[in-house]
């Protein structure tokens, strides 16, 4: 199972000299909007659906860019959790979670897992956190996006 998500930008066109990157973001499998602010101070939130982050971003005069994994210097990742080996026998094997690395947003990842159950969490260590968590000493790998 290869799942990609949809990572955006969000942004303030008015600000000179032609705009300035709000946020990075991703839309998650069930459908929520995971955000990690870049300026003018970090920060992290989850919307329940991209209408509801739409709709109040258009009331304030922002933009989304999709399909932009660098932007300005600014780089947001997709990644895949891949278990090889199901350790505690909950997740089972192969992608179980999916999530971003919003390395120039703080440093800052979130992750959702996978399955019937599904679960997300943000993790400020980033994609090292993540791999300290659930790796399992190389019995599950982060697997970048290209």
């Amino acid at each position: 199972m290869e799942l990609k998500l949809q990572a955006f930008w969000l942004i303030e066109p008015e600000k000179k000299p032609l705009q300035q990157i709000i946020a990075g973001g991703v839309i998650l499998p069930d459908g929520q909007v995971a955000i990690a602010r870049c300026l003018p101070n970090a920060s992290y939130a989850t919307f329940p659906s991209l209408n509801s982050f739409q709709q109040l971003q258009d009331k304030r005069g922002r933009q989304l860019i999709f399909d932009q994994p660098s932007l300005e210097g600014y780089n947001l990742k997709t990644f895949q959790l891949v278990r090889k080996k199901d350790v505690t026998g909950i997740s089972g094997t192969g992608v179980v979670a999916v999530g971003c690395y919003f390395q120039s947003c703080g440093g800052i990842a979130v992750m959702q897992w996978l399955g019937e159950v599904t679960s997300t969490a943000w993790y400020t260590g980033g994609v090292e956190q993540i791999e300290l968590i659930h790796g399992h000493n190389g019995k599950t790998q982060i697997v970048m996006d290209v």
